[in-house]
């Protein structure tokens, strides 16, 4: 009999450690989500062209060929004055200065060190109209009340400089050309009327 209760006595044990085991386990979930990302292979991002403000007298009366012109050297850090130059000056104010446009390649998967080839379409002796101060960041400059007939050609090297861990930088410039005849209501700021595109293909680096 006491053999009987013993085994009963184990066999209520270990039925008792096998529904507690059962009882014990569970299930536990989370969420997992996958990730990626595309990113242009080549990039170019571009600056504005600004020639400045230029101080020009007024001046009437003048054969269509005598215009004015302010060439913004794209490799050097110059602007000069060219043609109708007579009592033309830049402004002084630090707010009003030219600038070059500056042009960044990236991801650029050309070899290292070489160069890629530089193109400017439709920037030819582009037509420019009145520009507010926020358009141009000429400050408190005049607005034009009559606009003149003012266009700007841009100009940027053939070739880039050696590409360097897929980057490199160069530099857009040009040429203003300020009509023969101008007016005091033609004083303020200009604006082309579209952009030029600056293209770059690494395709064929050299």
């Amino acid at each position: 009999m006491k053999n009987f209760t013993k085994i009963a006595a184990a066999t209520t044990v270990l039925a008792a450690s096998l529904i507690s085991s059962v009882a014990m386990a569970d299930e536990a979930s989370d969420t997992v989500n996958a990730y990626a990302g595309l990113q242009a292979a080549l990039t170019l991002e571009c600056s504005k062209v600004s020639f400045g403000v230029w101080r020009v007298p007024v001046r009437t009366g003048q054969s269509e060929g005598s215009v004015t012109t302010i060439t913004l050297d794209a490799a050097e850090d110059t602007v000069t004055a060219g043609g109708a130059t007579t009592e033309v000056a830049q402004s002084s104010n630090p707010a009003w200065t030219e600038s070059k446009g500056v042009c960044t390649l990236s991801g650029s998967t050309a070899l290292e060190d070489g160069t890629a080839s530089i193109e400017i379409a439709n920037g030819d002796d582009m037509a420019m109209v009145p520009a507010t101060p926020e358009e141009t960041g000429y400050t408190d400059l005049i607005a034009v009340v009559t606009p003149a007939v003012m266009t700007a050609t841009l100009t940027a090297p053939t070739r880039t400089n050696a590409i360097v861990a897929g980057a490199v930088t160069f530099n857009v410039g040009g040429v203003l050309t300020i009509p023969a005849n101008i007016l005091s209501t033609n004083y303020g700021g200009y604006k082309t009327t579209n952009a030029a595109t600056v293209t770059v293909n690494d395709t064929a680096a050299e």
